[in-house]
């Protein structure tokens, strides 16, 4: 089971259901639409790049997909992806952005989803599932993409055509869950954990990413959008894992670090090893938020507290208590990542010159979905609606196995990934949130339009 799908699930976050009625007026009302799209990251928006590899992270077989019309294409969700609904309100026609493994030369100015299931920042995440690619190799398949657009008569031969066109388009980037869930917090398979203090390890993450997002730049990208990690320590999974005693299934030492610690990194130097990434679970999770204002608060699951920082009872409807321990490593890593976007867009050193970086606060995102579910539709928000055992989480959905019947009430789909209903009310609110708790410093319909 994939860590890289709790990322995003946790931090399925809210749009108010007024908010999702931008999705379809997109950038129209003001700008033109965005003319491409190019997405990064792990199981959570991955639409179908690893179907033919040999992997246990792949998702084309029913039930998932069961609710998209062109059957299974390797989502790991009922339905769309946040991304497949980004890409709609961004005004792309069609809106559906191919995989890259079965993407046509044409294919290329208009977007390509380079996403792969278990991939983490570091290259060995998720070798524990098998086949994948991490962020590195994700972005060496974007490197192969832009010298085919290069020699291809769209841009006949221009450089400086090809450049105009990618710096008007999208780079979505959201890694990190599975460098969690299928490394760090998996010490029988790895000794990360050993290693590494969490907040060095996160300082290794960003590192990493870090290197990986001056490569997209060098190759024309201009716009992006980076998504944080959401409350990974309260998806179905983790909560199934939980023993009787309420004890989270995780290395004791790792809460023990003081979350208030600010990181500091080299905007484009070191590379922490590789891709990083998410993974088959996706959920974006946190104890506390990446405030932009570099403030901490508390995130969905409940309070952490450094003397004590276990378990705390989550917040109302998550059914439970989350496992804090990982939530309070993932607040360490996302408040660097938004202060790597604060450097990148800075006037200092490590500013990229001309690129506009916008941080998505998917825990911020969780709480407001987890606050106001009933509003959303939602009724189930501590269980899958496809799996097996405790919270729907042991066991991730099997092939052909009988799901819930009302999809649109449950928070997820599986022991990591958001359901159709909750990635839609992601996209909205990464589209037009003006809460820059939420989207930081600004909104995608704005970054679209500029």
């Amino acid at each position: 089971m994939d860590c890289g799908r709790l990322a995003l699930v946790v931090a399925v976050a809210a749009a108010a259901m007024a908010s999702c009625a931008v999705e379809t007026r997109g950038v129209a009302a003001s700008g033109a639409p965005s003319p491409c799209m190019y997405i990064f990251g792990d199981s959570l928006v991955d639409n179908g790049n690893n179907n033919n590899i040999l992997s246990l992270a792949r998702a084309n077989y029913r039930p998932y997909g069961i609710d998209f019309h062109e059957g299974p294409p390797g989502r790991f969700t009922n339905g769309r992806t946040m991304v497949d609904f980004l890409s709609d309100m961004l005004g792309l026609r069609p809106p559906l952005v191919p995989p890259y493994a079965t993407a046509r030369p044409a294919d290329l100015p208009r977007g390509v989803n380079f996403a792969s299931g278990a991939s983490g920042v570091l290259a060995e995440t998720g070798n524990n599932l098998g086949g994948h690619y991490p962020l590195s190799e994700q972005v060496d398949h974007f490197r192969a993409a832009v010298a085919a657009m290069g020699n291809s008569s769209a841009f006949r031969g221009s450089a400086a055509r090809l450049a105009e066109h990618l710096g008007r388009c999208i780079f979505f980037v959201g890694m990190g869950s599975n460098d969690y869930l299928n490394n760090y917090f998996m010490p029988n398979y790895y000794d990360t954990a050993r290693r590494y203090s969490p907040r060095d390890y996160a300082a290794l993450l960003l590192q990493g990413y870090a290197a990986q997002i001056t490569e997209l730049y060098g190759l024309g990208a201009r716009k992006f959008v980076v998504a944080g990690v959401g409350q990974i320590g309260c998806i179905p999974y983790e909560l199934a894992r939980m023993n009787n005693d309420n004890q989270p299934d995780t290395p004791s030492s790792v809460g023990s670090e003081d979350i208030a610690i600010s990181i500091g990194i080299g905007g484009g130097g070191g590379g922490g090893g590789g891709g990083w990434g998410g993974g088959i679970g996706v959920g974006r999770s946190s104890s506390t938020s990446s405030n932009p204002n570099g403030g901490s608060g508390s995130g969905g699951g409940g309070s952490y507290s450094a003397t004590n920082p276990t378990l705390t009872p989550a917040d109302a409807g998550s059914g439970g208590a989350c496992n804090e321990t990982i939530n309070s490593a993932i607040a360490i890593y996302n408040r660097g990542l938004l202060d790597m976007v604060k450097r990148f867009n800075g006037r200092g050193p490590q500013q990229l010159r001309g690129a506009r970086l916008v941080f998505l606060d998917t825990v911020q995102s969780g709480k407001d979905l987890a606050a106001n579910a009933a509003a959303h539709g939602f009724t189930v928000l501590d269980r899958g609606c496809c799996g097996v055992g405790r919270n729907n989480g042991q066991i991730t959905c099997l092939p052909l196995q009988r799901p819930c019947d009302d999809r649109s009430a449950y928070m997820f789909w599986d022991a990591f990934h958001p359901t159709e209903a909750a990635n839609r009310i992601y996209a909205a609110k990464a589209f037009g949130s003006n809460s820059t708790a939420e989207a930081y410093p600004i909104n995608v319909s704005k970054l679209a339009a500029m």
